[in-house]
């Protein structure tokens, strides 16, 4: 899930020099929402600090007047990286120095919502504005508010909406009558976002100063005890962790349409992504702390988004480390896997230092999870309290500031005695990943020597080492500076030697170390939709355009996947009830499939209660990854595309016909490369 950040005044940073504090703008607004003809009318009060040469307004809304502005007057549309907006230039009208302004807007948004889709594995068609009986968003992407560019902002809003609607965005709640909320915001931030819609609203105090909410579509007295507890649960870890709460709630809030935003004091989620069980335990945990990396220290965006990673480290991967060493290691394992499958093109590869946001399954692998793995690794180098001091110091220096990955560096550079600029040349600014290669093992009766290899220029590197000996496994860090390095390491009657055995280093894995997963066929840009039986062509058709939401994708009707093809011009097949001959070409020793019943790792399922999918080895080239659907039914296989977006990390999946938990779980990885055994 992203975040929505907020980007806020800045002071004498971590180990640096003294910023400029951006311009702060303060909003007065009286804010009118009318869902019968889609219309948002805005009166704002603007406080302008000097300096501000412009005001931008999104290109949805129309200026009907502004203090200064002869008659006759219009803003002038402009079309950058930001999209079109309207420039209101502030010399003309006198305000270039600052001072008080009065701002009239009225705009019309009512975008369509039933084509958003939001998964870990996707993000796609996201809603900017809409106003209507369903519900009201107004996202800062619709600039329906007047920025600047490189401004920040204050507000003290009115928000009226019609009968039984209530309004939630960030800052202090105040209600003022039954259709009219204010909304006070003291803390500065790069935008703002507010929902409307006919909630039922609960309150609870957290402690003194601070308030939880819940803002449900309908009164759910279970579900809401739940995220009470999980709310409390996760300000009391992260103010531990990190440092005090910033705002003055946090407001979990209920949306018709499919979202995972974290904003300040508050989070949108979508009413399924809401009710999935291991949500408020998983997902809903980041959104909070988002609070803290992304809403209070801010992303300096232009030089890279670090705050996801962060977040992903914070709440994520703490989660799994709660759980024990073994889901810690499958959670960096599982980060991994996604570089390999949706990374595999050096094309779509990018220096971290240039993530902004997710939008595909490549800018999540790199912007999420190499991201999280550069702050484990740094973790691992510092130690626990030293990395945990470094971050308690970036969040009380930087909180309502901007930050930047060199902040972090600085302080963890300070704590740890490596330079910052080579950390980052390696990490942040280079693009791809090291790749190790292990050779030339030799053991003894009292140690073990070998060889580590990697690509041209070689990466700086401390290497995890384990040998497993006659007093059990022994870990080793050895330094890896050059192309080719031999080590000796003591061991007493060394028999098995791994290289990186737990996924602490980023790097890209080796074929042998990944098992055929979903997601290695949800990278695949076009994939063949493989369906041989006439009656399902068209569920067939609509399962592909869903698994793909709406890219390119061959449907072959003919049964059968391509095959004597050249090496590399293969793509992953989405084979659809395979006949005999076809299934048979995908061997997996934990299954077997006969007739309507399957033998799954020794239990048996029936296939009218139960969709199978599996990944597997594409036949002629095994680097490829195939999908087989065993699906009996065409409503079920139309609506099946749709839902695998939520379980790439899995080499197979079980869904029920029905109602029930879906069952989930992964093939067995070949042996690594990087082992060698006596």
């Amino acid at each position: 899930m992203r975040c929505v950040t907020a980007i806020l005044l800045s002071f004498l940073g971590c180990g640096g020099a003294a910023a400029a504090a951006p311009p702060v703008i303060h909003h007065a607004a009286q804010i009118v929402l009318d869902p019968q003809t889609h219309e948002v009318r805005i009166v704002d009060r603007l406080t302008l600090p000097p300096g501000l040469a412009a005001l931008t307004v999104g290109e949805g809304l129309v200026v009907e007047e502004i203090t200064g502005a002869p008659a006759g007057w219009q803003p002038r549309l402009v079309e950058d990286e930001q999209g079109r907006r309207q420039v209101i230039d502030l010399g003309p009208l006198g305000l270039d120095q600052g001072g008080q302004a009065v701002l009239s807007l009225r705009g019309v948004f009512h975008q369509p919502t039933d084509q958003v889709s939001f998964s870990r594995e996707n993000v796609g068609g996201e809603i900017t504005a809409t106003i209507g009986e369903e519900g009201i968003w107004l996202s800062s992407a619709a600039g329906w508010l007047p920025g600047a560019d490189g401004a920040l902002h204050t507000h003290d809003l009115t928000v009226t909406a019609p009968a039984g609607f209530v309004s939630v965005t960030q800052g202090r709640r105040e209600v003022i009558a039954p259709d009219v909320t204010r909304w006070v915001a003291d803390h500065p931030s790069d935008g703002l976002n507010l929902v409307a819609n006919r909630f039922v609203v609960h309150e609870e105090p957290v402690r003194d100063g601070v308030t939880a909410y819940t803002f449900f579509l309908e009164d759910d007295a279970d579900l809401r005890a739940t995220y009470m507890e999980r709310t409390r649960a996760y300000l009391a870890m992260y103010e531990e962790m990190i440092g005090p709460y910033p705002y003055a709630k946090f407001a979990t809030v209920e949306n018709w349409f499919p979202t995972g935003y974290g904003m300040p004091g508050w989070t949108l989620l979508g009413s399924q992504v809401l009710r999935l069980p291991f949500i408020p335990t998983t997902s809903f945990g980041h959104e909070i702390a988002h609070n803290w990396w992304g809403n209070a220290v801010f992303v300096d965006a232009g030089r890279g988004n670090w705050c996801e990673g962060l977040t992903s480290w914070s709440a994520d991967y703490h989660y799994k480390e709660l759980e024990g060493p073994e889901a810690a290691r499958e959670y960096r394992r599982n980060l991994l896997k996604d570089y390999y499958a949706y990374v595999k093109d050096p094309a779509a590869d990018f220096p971290l230092r240039d993530f902004k946001s997710r939008h595909s399954g490549a800018t999540r692998a790199v912007g999420y999870g190499k991201s999280m793995m550069v702050f484990h690794m740094l973790d691992r180098q510092l130690g626990r309290e030293r990395f945990l001091a470094g971050l308690r110091r970036v969040y009380a220096e930087r909180r309502f500031t901007r930050a930047a990955w060199d902040d972090f560096l600085a302080v963890f550079g300070e704590a740890g005695g490596f330079e910052p600029a080579a950390f980052a040349a390696q990490w942040l600014e280079r693009t791809g990943a090291p790749v190790l290669a292990l050779g030339r093992v030799e053991f003894a009766d009292d140690q073990v020597a070998f060889v580590l290899q990697q690509a041209a220029p070689p990466y700086v590197l401390d290497v995890p080492v384990q040998v497993d000996g006659k007093d059990g496994p022994r870990l080793h860090r050895v330094a890896l500076t050059e192309r080719e390095q031999r080590f000796t390491l003591p061991a007493d009657q060394p028999v098995r030697l791994a290289v990186d055995p737990d996924y602490d280093l980023f790097r890209r894995l080796h074929v042998q170390e990944v098992e055929p997963t979903v997601s290695q066929t949800l990278a695949e840009e076009v994939p063949n939709v493989v369906c041989g039986d006439p009656a399902l062509v068209q569920a067939a058709r609509a399962f592909g355009e869903a698994f793909t939401d709406g890219r390119w994708f061959n449907l072959l009707e003919n049964g059968r996947p391509p095959r004597d093809l050249p090496p590399g011009a293969y793509q992953s097949n989405l084979v659809i009830n395979p006949a005999p001959a076809v299934a048979a070409e995908y061997p997996r020793p934990e299954l077997t499939v006969a007739g309507r019943t399957l033998v799954l790792e020794g239990r048996r399922y029936s296939l009218d209660e139960y969709d199978l999918v599996y990944a597997a080895a594409n036949p002629a080239q095994p680097e490829v990854t195939d999908l087989v659907i065993h699906c009996g039914s065409a409503a079920r296989l139309a609506a099946l595309g749709g839902r695998l977006g939520h379980y790439g990390k899995y080499s197979w999946l079980l869904l029920p016909a029905g109602q029930g938990r879906v069952l989930r779980g992964n093939w067995a990885p070949a042996a690594s490369p990087l082992t060698a055994a006596r």
